[in-house]
């Protein structure tokens, strides 16, 4: 017990000084410049302008940015059997005037797993991914909707995009 009243004191201090440090940071760079002659005011007011302006532009992303078009964002495979793998081709369209760079595609669960092509589509040319869904132990005797989704990372605004497929999975009934 005593050790952990002095470790949330010692964490207590150590945020306080943390933001002791923020606080005076802060401070320094929100006071007003001392000036003493005319053309320094006008340099101290053009830096304050530029400060302003730079503080409401969003910092550039690291790589250009694209767009993309998903010719389709959900798919559904229908009534299928618990067991099948099923497999759909996601087609989408570079629409920006930048290369295009999947850098990451992954399913929501081990049971959807996407395939795609790393290379760069340039703009205006068609890419696909290959999404397969195992429906192992995924359904019932009546039939249960199994919805799962892919989400795409790309060098886009938003960067990520999220795909959708779904199946009305049916398990046989085992008493037959």
């Amino acid at each position: 017990m005593k050790y952990l009243n002095l470790s949330i004191l010692f964490f207590a201090v150590l945020l306080f000084t943390a933001c002791q440090e923020e606080e005076s940071a802060t401070a320094a760079e929100a006071s007003p410049e001392v000036v003493d002659r005319p053309e320094q005011l006008d340099q101290a007011a053009e830096r304050g302008r530029e400060s302003a302006r730079s503080a409401d532009t969003p910092e550039a992303p690291e790589r250009p940015s694209t767009t993309i078009e998903f010719t389709e964002e959900s798919h559904d495979f229908g009534t299928i059997n618990d067991g099948d793998k099923v497999t759909h081709r996601f087609t989408f369209t570079n629409t920006g005037d930048q290369p295009l760079i999947l850098s990451n595609v992954r399913g929501s669960c081990g049971c959807t797993v996407p395939e795609w092509d790393r290379d760069p589509i340039p703009p205006g040319e068609t890419g696909s991914l290959k999404v397969e869904y195992d429906s192992r132990n995924k359904g019932s005797v009546d039939g249960k909707v199994d919805t799962k989704f892919v989400t795409v990372t790309a060098n886009t605004t938003p960067s990520t995009h999220r795909l959708t497929i779904r199946a009305n999975v049916v398990k046989q009934d085992e008493a037959s």
